[in-house]
């Protein structure tokens, strides 16, 4: 046992950009690709991976720190500070029972292939950590590991599930074929369909505002540097800068926005060939199957629409969280909330509007579950050692990943009865979601010219 967890916690250490190429490059020489070839797909990930991080750095260093400016202006106190996904998740992984977590993942994964339940090969290894944090927080609420652990594995197989269901979305959004998405944040779908299936009765198709037909009706202030530098610029001015840095900010928030979708090239240019690899080879070993390689949602960065969304979000989130009863998170580390506007940019397909009436109406969903967990990061932070812990203060994660879900299972397993009764309601609301979602998909594959399986 201590073995296997030095091995694992080993490749851990190593960091996504490291740990997913080894991953990759592995896969593709087990695919049969050319060692050579299957180590550039495998590096050039690790470069996109990199890269997007010094894009997305850029950006909440930036943003960031002009929109705590703005909190500190109102002089609100808030106790839990929001630490972001990668302190979170790096937390949970100081938890004892971790480590067990790949295995779990990579038996489910293979048995669910193997009896035909799933066409979903996830090399995605890196988010095991988000399914440690499901079994790490519900088993720290129940006081149960085994509970915990028994939510991570159905959230392991909802996850292959959507991935199968959404794939020809995904390749439609990405024009990537071959690959599918079983990011635990999509699960959020499970909640919000129903809402996004409403708009899409109500608001016609002509008013699909998404960032490409603004830039055709609005020309160079459609542009993705333009659009970043004018609200990055609004953002100073409500952080209280003065005229040099609102213009800076500006200039930095137009650099992301432009330099998002370059990096987001080079997914493709890495996984592609992978892609094409695993497809000759799920032919042979499962008898043309359409196996799809499941991948970590950067692959759709190349889309404006829903970093836009995520800044526009802002001042939004810090007017909630100043003024909703009950929220004690100071929103920072993960302010773009990226696990509740990514969602909706997928179901929606990068509709803005629909897009916003969907942020409005999970934003305080999301304070409030961070502000449920923070005692618990909190309590394990100094159990741990991994993290330091100010007095008087609590650790948070606002825009966890699929927060409802999690809260759902946490508050359950306590035997809390509103979250009973709304885990009753998921069940029908899952079946719903899964067996709409792929009726679309196949309307995506028609669109595509893909001949699907029966």
């Amino acid at each position: 046992m201590d073995i296997l967890q030095t091995v694992f916690q080993g490749l851990v250490d190593l960091g996504a950009s490291v740990f997913l190429p080894i991953v990759i490059t592995l896969i593709g020489i087990i695919l049969g690709m050319k060692p050579t070839k299957a180590f550039s797909a495998g590096l050039t990930l690790g470069v996109a991976l990199v890269g997007m991080n010094h894009v997305m750095s850029l950006m909440t260093d930036s943003v960031g720190a002009a929109a705590q400016a703005f909190v500190q202006n109102t002089g609100v106190q808030l106790k839990a500070l929001d630490m972001g996904w990668a302190p979170a998740l790096g937390l949970c992984w100081t938890w004892e029972y971790a480590f067990l977590m790949f295995p779990v993942q990579i038996g489910i994964n293979i048995l669910l292939l193997a009896v035909g339940f799933t066409n979903c090969l996830n090399v995605d290894m890196w988010n095991v950590g988000n399914k440690v944090c499901t079994a790490f927080l519900v088993a720290y609420v129940s006081g149960n590991p085994a509970i915990g652990f028994a939510c991570a594995i159905i959230q392991c197989v909802f996850e292959l599930k959507n991935a199968d269901c959404t794939k020809y979305r995904l390749q439609k959004l990405t024009g990537i074929p071959g690959i599918s998405m079983p990011h635990p944040m999509f699960l959020a779908g499970i909640y919000y369909y129903p809402l996004t299936h409403f708009l899409d009765k109500i608001i016609p198709d002509s008013m699909n505002i998404d960032a490409q037909k603004i830039r055709d009706k609005i020309g160079i202030f459609g542009e993705n540097h333009i659009m970043g530098f004018i609200v990055g610029c609004f953002i100073g001015i409500f952080g209280g800068y003065d005229y040099k840095e609102v213009l800076t900010l500006g200039v930095q928030a137009g650099t992301a926005l432009t330099l998002f979708p370059m990096v987001a090239k080079l997914f493709m240019t890495a996984l592609t060939p992978v892609s094409n690899g695993a497809t000759e080879f799920m032919k042979k070993k499962f008898h043309g199957r359409d196996i799809s390689i499941g991948m970590d949602w950067p692959v759709m960065a190349g889309r404006s629409e829903h970093w836009l969304m995520m800044i526009l979000a802002i001042p939004v989130i810090f007017i909630y969280a100043i003024f909703l009863p009950g929220n004690i998170v100071l929103p920072f580390g993960g302010l773009m909330d990226i696990c509740l506007i990514v969602p909706l940019f997928y179901l929606t397909m990068g509709n803005m509007l629909k897009m916003a009436i969907g942020t409005l109406i999970g934003l305080p969903l999301h304070l409030y579950v961070a502000s449920y967990f923070a005692p618990h990061f909190t309590k394990l932070a100094q159990i741990t050692g991994g993290a330091s812990v100010p007095k008087g203060q609590m650790l948070a994660w606002f825009g966890i990943d699929i927060s409802e879900l999690r809260w759902v299972f946490a508050a359950a397993s306590e035997k809390n009865i509103i979250a009973i009764v709304i885990l009753v309601v998921t069940i029908p609301l899952a079946v719903y979601y899964f067996k709409s979602i792929k009726r679309e998909d196949m309307e995506f594959a028609k669109e595509l010219g893909i001949k699907t399986e029966a």
